[in-house]
């Protein structure tokens, strides 16, 4: 039995699941092996219930999942960010709690093209807060960045994981600076050529033009974690929309049965501004989903994942598109006419 955690987050992140999450709660009126516990709260609503961005009943719910889906975390209408100025910090404590150290980002460019985006998550620029030393405008501000040898060969073999023959796989680092930069390269090399993956290194500066010019592009983007969040977001702006990208972060050793293993969720923000208004695309927590699927080994034995991603990719088709991708003049649908017909295709 599969337990999933629901955490919708702030803003939009309260309606966004639903397409996703009426259709894990079709599977499990049909008896699979499914059970949705939730919604609880964290993030900005968090701390407007109880006080804290990441509520200790959260916490003990997660103990007793094994994933979490999850909704946008941030800014929420009627609460002001001076009051709760980082509902972000809620996440990356989950994230610590539960070491999902690797994040694996999934925009799809068009129908039959996506590009995977595997980063450190935790550890390098996103590392412990102690690395850090706070300024008051007098003094430095540092941020140390450390890389362990170990943890950045399990983020180049997931990403060997995703590459395709035929298809191109691109590190990318800043070696000609960054100490971190040169034995990042130096392990691409042993691990990819370990693993019969053909591969180029790219620094992060070249990524980002190749990212925006260049007719094809790679199936595979591995890279430390600040250059993956910024570069993935490069590749959104590219695919049309921010909406385009499902986010897993996962805890590589699978080890189903002590609490979450990996956490999904559409990669966007919680846009307040648009909370309520039912217009927002639903295509990233779709693609979230897809990835929860085949995450879970009692969920990928029923075969659906691949179910959902023909419906998903024959809806944005068949149009209309949401308002982000519609052209000028052309017919826009909401949110809750895009998941009805997802869900009319399964």
């Amino acid at each position: 039995m599969t337990v999933i955690a629901l955490l919708p987050g702030d803003g939009i992140g309260s309606e966004i699941l639903d397409g996703p999450i009426a259709y894990l709660r079709k599977l499990e009126a049909e008896g699979a092996p499914v059970t949705i516990t939730g919604p609880w709260p964290y993030g900005s609503t968090g701390w407007k219930e109880t006080g804290d961005v990441l509520p200790q009943e959260t916490i003990d719910a997660c103990h007793q999942a094994d994933v979490v889906l999850s909704g946008a975390v941030g800014t929420h209408p009627g609460i002001d960010p001076k009051d709760c100025p980082n509902p972000e910090s809620g996440l990356i404590k989950l994230r610590h709690i539960f070491d999902l150290r690797v994040s694996v980002r999934n925009v799809l460019l068009a129908p039959h093209k996506d590009v995977i985006v595997v980063r450190n998550i935790i550890g390098g620029a996103y590392g412990d807060p102690q690395s850090r030393q706070e300024s008051d405008g007098v003094i430095p501000a540092i941020d140390t960045v450390k890389l362990e040898p170990g943890k950045v060969r399990e983020v180049l073999n997931i990403a060997a994981d995703y590459s395709l023959d035929g298809y191109r796989t691109m590190s990318v680092d800043k070696a000609s600076v960054y100490a971190t930069s040169r034995m990042w390269r130096k392990l691409a090399a042993e691990v990819f050529e370990k693993r019969d993956v053909k591969y180029d290194n790219v620094n992060v500066d070249r990524a980002a033009y190749e990212l925006v010019k260049y007719e094809e592009l790679p199936r595979v983007v591995a890279t430390e974690g600040l250059f993956g969040d910024i570069l993935s977001d490069v590749l959104c702006a590219r695919a049309g929309s921010p909406a385009l990208c499902g986010s897993a972060t996962i805890n590589p050793d699978r080890s189903f049965g002590n609490g979450v293993t990996a956490l999904f969720e559409p990669a966007h923000g919680s846009s307040p501004h648009r909370t309520g208004s039912r217009r927002s695309n639903p295509t990233g927590s779709w693609l979230a989903l897809i990835e929860l699927l085949n995450w879970c080994p009692d969920l990928a034995a029923l075969d659906v994942a691949s179910k959902v991603r023909q419906a998903l990719l024959a809806t944005i088709a068949e149009g209309p598109a949401t308002y982000d991708l519609a052209k000028a003049g052309e017919p826009t649908c909401t949110m809750d006419e895009f998941n009805e017909r997802v869900l009319a295709k399964l």
